[in-house]
């Protein structure tokens, strides 16, 4: 009986799944045509979402400006095929022709004298995407701002362009002017007022148009100013409060008048002051000075312009075959002043190849605890340093060089 039972409910089970197979096996199908259909949505549905993520990152612009390190120039070098400096004429004393350096080629195994530059993303007129700030953030040694950091709402790239090549006209005149100077030679211009600084000692006395002749400092002395660099080369002497005496042909007429000069900004107390006063400079060169760079604007390469003037009318590679970059603004009397970017422009020339950089004693705050592997960095404040710093280099004579130190 036991054997009996046992068999009936065997039987019976088996009965039992053959009778309900097929509806186990459709509702098994119907199971698992439902789980595709869930996955291909969900697939289709994380497809979309990073489809719209990669679209919204690449389309939408965001308010940002990224600095990078910018290209670099041999600027006794070549560029488009043409002398990046180009310089004819005649010695002021012998009236021979010119005996210049030939500029670098690639091919040659020369130094350099290296403008660095830095490239933005996101000015006016331009934009940046989610995508590109991200890369550039991973990337490393650049720098990213808020828009509104760094320009103002009303700005625009036509007005950025024009001023930056204002800027990089004046770099060429000044550079031009202050290498000749120290090479000795004389550079004689023509000074004239252009408008006064509000609230200034010569707000009241001078005039546009004013033609600068004499400057009597406190001690007496009469200077005249035959050379654009003689305004900016005597007042950073004479402390500010004093009492300066200025001969100015007005209309064809000679007049004196007395100014109190002001603090200068950036200078130490007792180290220098400024009349009040915006000067333009007819400048009659005793020789042409061309320097041909297309797309590079703004007033930061003076330093090196005028470096590399020097070394072509030098005999011989001051550089000493070493590779040498710099930056740095230069005035009518050689003083080397403050730029943006330095942290960028020395990645850049390292990028290029430089071991040595030469950098405005200003900007030693931005240099300290950024100076890339493998360079040195030396701080000069006057164009007479910078070309002594570049023969020490030359000479291999490089100990007693200032550089940047931390405070």
């Amino acid at each position: 009986m036991p054997e009996e039972k046992k068999k009936t409910e065997a039987e019976y089970a088996t009965h039992a799944v053959q009778h309900n197979a097929p509806g186990l096996l459709l509702r098994l199908r119907q199971s698992l045509h439902t789980s595709v259909k869930e996955i291909r949505l969900r697939v289709w549905l994380t497809f979309a979402l990073v489809s719209g993520l990669s679209i919204a990152a690449v389309a939408i612009p965001l308010p940002y400006v990224i600095t990078s390190p910018g290209p670099t120039v041999d600027v006794v070098g070549m560029w488009s095929g043409k002398p990046v400096i180009d310089i004819t004429g005649t010695h002021s004393d012998t009236h021979q022709p010119l005996t210049l350096d030939a500029p670098h080629t690639a091919e040659q195994a020369t130094g350099e004298l290296r403008l660095v530059t830095v490239s933005e993303m996101g000015g006016p007129g331009y934009s940046v995407n989610a995508l590109t700030v991200l890369v550039k953030w991973l990337e490393g040694g650049n720098t990213i701002q808020r828009y509104s950091d760094v320009y103002g709402p009303q700005v625009t790239h036509e007005q950025i362009e024009q001023f930056g090549k204002a800027q990089m006209k004046s770099a060429q005149s000044t550079s031009s002017v202050a290498a000749l100077e120290e090479l000795g030679w004389s550079v004689p211009a023509t000074v004239t007022v252009e408008g006064t600084v509000e609230g200034s000692g010569a707000q009241e006395v001078l005039h546009e148009k004013d033609i600068l002749r004499t400057i009597i400092t406190p001690d007496g002395v009469r200077h005249e100013v035959n050379s654009a660099s003689v305004p900016f080369r005597l007042m950073r002497h004479v402390p500010a409060g004093s009492l300066v005496t200025l001969e100015v042909e007005r209309g064809g007429v000679l007049t004196s008048v007395e100014v109190q000069t002001t603090a200068s900004e950036g200078i130490d107390e007792g180290e220098g002051s400024k009349i009040g006063v915006y000067l333009s400079a007819d400048v009659m060169m005793p020789v042409d000075i061309h320097i041909d760079l297309e797309n590079i604007t703004g007033p930061s390469a003076g330093m090196m312009f005028a470096l590399g003037i020097i070394d072509r009318m030098t005999p011989g590679d001051i550089t000493g075959g070493q590779k040498i970059a710099g930056t740095g603004t230069v005035s009518y009397d050689g003083q080397i002043g403050p730029i943006g970017g330095i942290q960028q422009k020395m990645r850049g020339a390292v990028r290029d190849g430089a071991m040595w950089f030469l950098a405005p004693q200003m900007n030693c705050s931005e240099v300290i605890g950024h100076i890339p592997e493998g360079l040195h960095v030396f701080s000069v404040s006057t164009l007479s340093e910078a070309k002594a710093a570049v023969e020490a280099i030359a000479s291999g004579r490089t100990q007693q060089l200032p550089t940047c130190q931390a405070p």
